[in-house]
């Protein structure tokens, strides 16, 4: 055997060997900074629309509120408890705000969330006054990040103005936003180390960072915006931040301009890159070494391989024959569970270790659409919206390398269709292993209906199917948060029970078809009486309890009669013709040291609801009284 060609040949493969390494060492930085350059557009469109979201639930809450003052405008120059209630409730829905306010015409602070004792405070020199005093359209302002006067912590101010039909000033909603919130945003990603973020606002400017020792003041971080795009962008050796260069990515919100910058240094990124640059070049001269001794022994040890050939040859011929033998049986074997595929009702898509569709049953391509041809070679993200497809990766890097099992069974999530829509589905996965590949197989089915008829059956559940008020265990539920509400505050709380006289007689008289026609009467009858605030279940046959905020026992009595008075006017018409006329009693109980608990209240009101009955019906008793009093 001639030398040369060894020699040549040798001197190629260790120069191909040191570029592949310096290739692996370039790829391996590549993958980190495109990596970490997705991480930051990815981090950032998802801030930009969860800080939006927020702001939107803010907007909306503060919208909500003026509209309510708008048809009650004398509730804003006084401290009126209804307004507090209002500013309580609105509060509790919308956890991110640190307070509620509402400011009168004149600049003075008329009334709060976290207190029904305010001092009428001079606001009009705060930023958001002066912003409505002098801007006649009804716009959201959003301030800059300024101290809680209360307890320090940093807030963001927003408000909405309220004005009278004329355009006219008449008052102020103002809310602050905790920047909590906003750092709990940022540090539910747990973006990797390295990376800063800062969260801006047109006119508030820094409302959130990480990565910075400070966000506001002196020494907070400021961006370049040096060639960044209106809408936003991204790229590599950027400078947006102050720890740059590095890789990063900025975005704008289309709404309330909320402006997200992310940014990873390269210093930090590439520091785990570096620090495997010494092991490649300590790869590259072993390398060397090792594949020129290698080289050599291999040209000495060629010359007693080819005495071996010819018994290889024959030992191929035999081992030929056996693959062959073992081709056609996978293939027998591949085509019997292709046809199991094609034949099953629901629809069936198997996948590959990285997501690739190889299988695409007709019942799939009934329920979202798609032609084998479309679907074949792409990737299962394309039937499922981004969320999903996210997460579905992430179930892919987990599989199993073994034959069971890998992603769950029964597993609920959506899907969507060639045309866009989305729909529920259940998704049940193996896997298995043919031949040493492993590959996924979903079976899929649509469960539109069960969705449907598990939100009907959900609302079934909360409602009195014949009142359409709330049943006994929805109204305990609310009844129960309203008075832990009430109980922690030192509220006002009354509740009441209203029964309908001589029920079962007009059962056992009319018939069940007027007993039920009564109940509805009677139903609209009580709504038509009672206040917004208050709190209406059918707790029984033909008996209703009625929670009551904010309510004394002169209030919960004077409103008592009401109901009873205006049952007593009350004609049901029956379908034979004619009219039914009933009468209620009614017991009423108050929030005390005794009865702080729900069951206690309503043993209370049925005590006082037998005192009604006993003392001749068609009245109001109030638990505590010695007897009950009729009205004429």
């Amino acid at each position: 055997m001639k030398r040369v060609p060894w020699v040549v040949g040798g001197l190629i493969l260790i120069m191909a060997y040191n570029a592949a390494l310096g290739t692996l060492a370039y790829w391996q930085r590549r993958d980190i900074i495109d990596e970490s350059l997705r991480e930051a557009v990815v981090v950032a469109d998802i801030l930009v629309r969860e800080v939006e979201a927020n702001l939107d639930r803010i907007d909306r809450t503060l919208s909500g509120l003026t509209e309510v003052l708008r048809a009650y405008p004398s509730a804003i120059d006084v401290h009126d408890p209804f307004t507090h209630r209002l500013l309580l409730r609105r509060h509790a829905i919308t956890p991110s705000l640190a307070a509620l306010f509402l400011i009168g015409g004149d600049g003075r602070l008329r009334n709060a969330s976290l207190t029904d004792k305010v001092s009428e405070i001079d606001v009009s020199g705060e930023d958001y006054f002066a912003f409505h005093l002098s801007n006649v359209d009804d716009e959201f302002f959003i301030g800059a990040v300024t101290t809680n006067r209360l307890d320090k912590s940093w807030v963001i101010p927003v408000s909405r103005a309220v004005r009278d039909s004329f355009g006219r000033l008449t008052g102020v909603v103002a809310a602050t936003i905790t920047t909590d919130s906003i750092d709990q945003m940022i540090h539910s990603h747990q973006l990797s180390e390295g990376f800063a973020v800062t969260i801006t606002q047109r006119d508030a400017g820094m409302i959130g960072c990480l990565g910075f020792t400070r966000c506001w003041g002196e020494g907070a971080p400021h961006r370049g915006d040096e060639g960044l795009a209106e809408s936003g962008g991204s790229g590599e050796e950027v400078h947006y931040l102050p720890n740059g260069p590095g890789v990063g990515a900025f975005l704008r919100g289309p709404t309330y301009g909320v402006e997200v910058t992310v940014q990873a240094s390269d210093r930090t990124l590439l520091q785990p890159w570096r620090e495997k640059l010494a092991f490649i070049l300590v790869l590259q001269v072993f390398g060397t070494l090792g594949l020129g001794f290698g080289i050599t022994s291999l040209y000495y040890q060629m010359h007693h391989r080819r005495v071996s050939l010819l018994d290889l040859e024959r030992a191929n011929a035999s081992l030929e024959s056996k693959v062959a033998e073992r081709t056609r049986q996978l293939a027998e074997g591949e085509e019997r569970m292709r046809g199991f595929i094609m034949a099953a009702r629901d629809a069936v898509v198997i996948i590959d270790q990285k997501g690739i569709i190889s299988e695409f049953n007709p019942s799939a391509t009934e329920l979202f659409g798609y032609d084998v041809e479309e679907v074949r070679g792409q990737s299962v993200n394309m039937l499922m919206p981004a969320t999903y497809a996210r997460d579905h990766d992430g179930h892919l890097r987990k599989g199993k390398p073994s034959g069971q099992r890998a992603i769950g069974r029964g597993r609920e999530m959506i899907g969507r269709r060639k045309n866009g829509s989305e729909f529920p589905i259940e998704l049940t996965v193996g896997t298995q292993s043919f031949d040493g590949t492993r590959v996924h197989i979903g079976v899929i089915r649509d469960i539109t209906e069960r969705k449907a008829t598990e939100e009907t059956l959900r609302r079934l559940a909360n409602i009195d199917g014949l009142t359409g008020v709330l049943n006994r265990r929805s109204f305990t539920e609310e009844s129960e948060l309203l008075l832990s509400l009430a109980n922690r505050h030192g509220r006002r709380l009354s509740m009441m029970i209203v029964d309908a006289d001589h029920f079962k007689g007009v059962n056992d008289t009319y018939g069940h078809d007027a007993g039920d026609r009564v109940l509805k009467a009677l139903t609209g009858e009580i709504a038509g009486v009672l206040r917004k605030t208050d709190l209406l279940g059918r707790i029984g046959g033909e008996e209703f309890a009625i929670l009551l905020p904010e309510t004394d026992q002169e209030g919960a009595e004077g409103l008592a009669w009401r109901v009873v008075l205006a049952i007593r006017a009350l004609e049901v018409p029956l379908p034979e013709g004619g009219v039914l006329k009933v009468t209620v009693s009614v017991g009423v109980s108050c929030r005390n040291t005794e009865a702080a608990t729900f069951d206690w209240m309503l043993k209370e009101a049925d005590t006082a609801l037998y005192a009604a009955k006993h003392g001749g019906r068609d009245r109001v008793a109030c638990f505590g009284q010695t007897q009950s009093v009729a009205r004429s």
